[in-house]
Order: structure tokens, then C-alpha cells, then sequence
């Protein structure tokens, strides 16, 4: 991995934390205290400064209510695409606004859907293909 890479990774992750973080408002000097960090480091941390150690991203996860992929994770919606389709947009921020949802739960429902309705079409196109064949009526 190259520098900029890394640098881009810690960057991703800290914006990650920072977004939880206020979501459940919790600040910067209590997620330090529960993590027994100085609250100068987590603002590190969240800037993509200095790399977070593995043993405090597992804690940093724990007490901000969430699985260690979360930080890795990018969100499948690009904001180019959703930008271009304004009706998505719309329905995205009724979502987050109505439900409460955060992102983690928006990906969630969408990898559900997509699943169900990759399922679904996959069934469809099976019965589409015994119906055409005559020797699958007859069983």
C-alpha cells in the first residue's frame, strides 16, 4: 500500500469514527477517557493524523456500538450517483430523517433488498426456462 493510500485509509476511518461519534453524542474527551487516550489523540485519530492501533479501533468499536467493517466500509451510493437522481436523494434523506437511520442501516436494507430481488428474479428466470421445456412439464 502506498503512502498516499495509507494516509487516505486513516483519513476514511477517522471520518468513520468522527460521524459515529456525534451520532451518538458522545465527545471527543469522553471517547478518549473510554479508551484511556488523551482526547488530543482521538482528534488525531479522526483527522487520519496518526494510525489508530488495532487493540483501540476494536474498543473504539465497542463502545461506539459497532462491528470493526463499519470503518472499513464505503457506502455503496456514490454521492455522483445520487446526486444525479434526485428522487434517490429525496428518499435517502426521508429515510434518515423519518426512521433514524444512519448509513450502517441504509446498506444494510439496500444489500437486503438487492439480495431478495436477485432471488427473486433468479426464480423467475428458472420458471421461465423449465416452462419452455418439455420434459420438465412432465415431472
Amino acid at each position: 500500500m502506498e503512502d498516499k493510500d495509507r494516509v487516505d485509509l486513516y483519513k476514511f476511518i477517522g471520518s468513520k469514527i468522527k460521524q459515529k461519534r456525534k451520532e451518538l453524542k458522545i465527545s471527543q474527551e469522553k471517547l478518549g477517557e473510554m479508551i484511556g487516550v488523551d482526547y488530543h489523540l482521538i482528534q488525531r485519530y479522526e483527522k487520519g493524523i496518526n494510525k489508530i492501533p488495532f487493540d483501540k479501533l476494536i474498543e473504539i468499536s465497542k463502545y461506539l456500538n459497532t462491528q470493526l467493517e463499519y470503518f472499513y466500509i464505503k457506502k455503496y451510493a456514490s454521492p455522483q450517483l445520487i446526486s444525479l437522481n434526485p428522487e434517490l436523494e429525496k428518499e435517502i434523506m426521508m429515510l434518515k430523517e423519518i426512521y433514524g437511520y444512519n448509513d450502517e442501516n441504509l446498506i444494510y436494507i439496500a444489500k437486503t433488498n438487492i439480495e431478495l430481488a436477485y432471488g427473486l428474479l433468479k426464480k423467475e428466470r428458472r420458471i421461465r426456462k423449465n416452462a419452455g421445456d418439455p420434459k420438465k412439464k412432465m415431472a
